[in-house]
Order: C-alpha cells, then sequence, then structure tokens
C-alpha cells in the first residue's frame, strides 16, 4: 500500500499515512480534525478542461472538425 502525506485543516500538522488510492481524508490524532492528503493536484480537472476547450477553439478557427 502506498504512504500519502496529509495536513490537517484545523491545527495544520503533517503526516505520512499508509492508505488506499480510495483514502482522500483521514482524522487527525492530535486533534481530532479533518486531514486531507497533499499529492493531489486538485487543479488538474480545471486545467485539462481550459485546454480542451483551447484544442476546440482552435481547431474550429482552422477550419477542421471537432
Amino acid at each position: 500500500m502506498p504512504i500519502y502525506e496529509y495536513q490537517c485543516v484545523d491545527c495544520g500538522r503533517s503526516d505520512h499515512r499508509v492508505a488506499g488510492l480510495d483514502d482522500h481524508t483521514a482524522i487527525c490524532v492530535h486533534c481530532g480534525g479533518l486531514m486531507l492528503r497533499l499529492d493531489e493536484d486538485i487543479f488538474q480537472p480545471y486545467f485539462e478542461e481550459v485546454a480542451k476547450a483551447a484544442e476546440v477553439k482552435e481547431k474550429k478557427a482552422s477550419g477542421s472538425e471537432v
């Protein structure tokens, strides 16, 4: 199982934990707050959509079919 880095939303402490692929949140052992996994790029879906839209726009401008 992979090891991921987590950071607590409430107290800011970080921790490394063994987790499954679907385990994106954990509970902080220090304060009981929500910990979020840090290894993910939360903006990736946005940038993928922007790149896709730009590609479609470019194809339309050049007269190609989508």
